[in-house]
């Protein structure tokens, strides 16, 4: 019995520290983004960063242009990953890496080549 409140205890904890953790990230990720680095396999990329540009409301909605062509649609965050789905599209993810103040970070995977895209608050 004492093994098992101390695990269901640890199991709390946990997801309380979790939870936290994931309100942070919800909360920091408002606001316009925009992009400073893009690495493909950990080298510059062909596609410039400054070109890359995201806008995320409180309302669960995003906006997302590269080169003046856009997407829209509805985001959310949970466990470190950031979730979109354009309008009429499907649900894709990224991994955050970085989320402070100034500086949002993913890891993306496109076509089996990993990519990472830094951008920071405007």
């Amino acid at each position: 019995m004492h093994k098992s409140s101390f695990l269901a205890i640890i199991i709390i904890i946990a997801s309380v520290l979790l939870s936290c953790d994931n309100s942070k990230d919800k909360e920091l990720i408002i606001g316009h983004w925009t992009g400073v680095e893009w690495l493909e396999e950990g080298a510059p990329s062909v596609y410039t960063p400054g070109d890359a540009s995201f806008q995320f409301e409180t309302t669960g909605n995003y906006t997302f242009t590269y080169a003046g062509n856009g997407e829209q649609g509805k985001y959310f965050v949970s466990n470190h990953e950031l979730f979109t789905t354009p309008d009429g599209g499907i649900k894709m993810m990224v991994k955050i890496i970085k989320l402070d103040q100034d500086t949002l970070r993913f890891d993306m995977n496109r076509g089996g080549k990993s990519e990472q895209l830094t951008l920071v608050r405007e």
